[in-house]
């Protein structure tokens, strides 16, 4: 398809928690620390399996779920649509706070968890149209409200950055919307502001409806991901379904 974002290759990444509006346990709110995080996201990605390990101790740790079982039983329809589904020949299968699915890339089956399957993400719109020059380059910039502290902006740029590191092949950039005293010696881009370069900018609404409030929007060489609380969470998710070719 025309919008469609290239991708290489994925690997499992952290649990994080899931459906908790009203939980004790905050991610990271501080947004100079979340571009501390995407730094050491990026770093730690460099040594590859221990620096995964190393992630995931930094995170809060989780335990590799082996869900072949489970897809099994859901492609012969043994479980209900709570627990799992088929969805465009794909297998979503619910453990533990994460829906995962599979892809085969290259002979390679991997394994994708993220917090929201494909039939909660359908309802997210997308709009605009997204231009070749967002597939070139090494680099993907994200952009960050430095104004922005909210735990589900951050759980959305985790489950974004992971992905992004581990399931394309190319490197990302933590950058800032706007001029910020924690921007310093951080590129300053945003949807509004591309600089000719690949974008994905995460925008926290505040929609009184927020059963409507999350949508994607592709202009030029970026993509803006906006949405209130959990529903920006699942634009992400949605972003990231498109990218692994099982949503449209």
């Amino acid at each position: 398809m025309a919008d469609e974002i290239k991708v290489e290759k994925v690997a499992e990444h952290h649990k994080t928690e899931h459906h908790d509006s009203e939980g004790d346990s905050t991610p990271v709110t501080d947004t100079k620390t979340i571009l501390i995080a995407v730094g050491i996201i990026i770093g730690i990605f460099a040594f590859s399996i221990v620096g995964f390990k190393l992630y995931e101790k930094y995170m809060g740790g989780a335990e590799v779920i082996n869900v072949d079982d489970l897809h099994e039983e859901n492609l012969q329809g043994e479980l209900n649509e709570k627990e799992g589904y088929m969805y465009n020949g794909y297998s979503f299968v619910y453990v533990d706070g994460l829906w995962w699915t599979e892809v085969n890339r290259f002979g390679t089956l991997l394994k994708i968890p993220l917090h929201f399957g494909a039939k909660e993400v359908e309802s997210i719109p997308v709009t605009g149209t997204l231009d070749a020059a967002f597939n070139k380059g090494e680099i993907v910039y994200i952009a960050i409200n430095p104004e922005t502290t909210n735990k589900y902006y951050t759980l959305g740029l985790s489950e974004l950055n992971f992905n992004i590191i581990k399931g394309i092949d190319r490197n990302i950039e933590a950058a800032c919307t706007t001029n910020n005293s924690i921007c310093d010696n951080r590129t300053i881009i945003s949807c509004e502001k591309t600089l000719g370069k690949p974008v994905v900018e995460l925008t926290l609404t505040n929609y009184t409806d927020s059963a409507n409030s999350g949508k994607i929007e592709f202009k030029g060489s970026c993509i803006r991901i906006s949405g209130q609380d959990y529903e920006l969470v699942k634009a992400v998710d949605k972003v990231l379904l498109r990218w692994y070719g099982i949503m449209k």
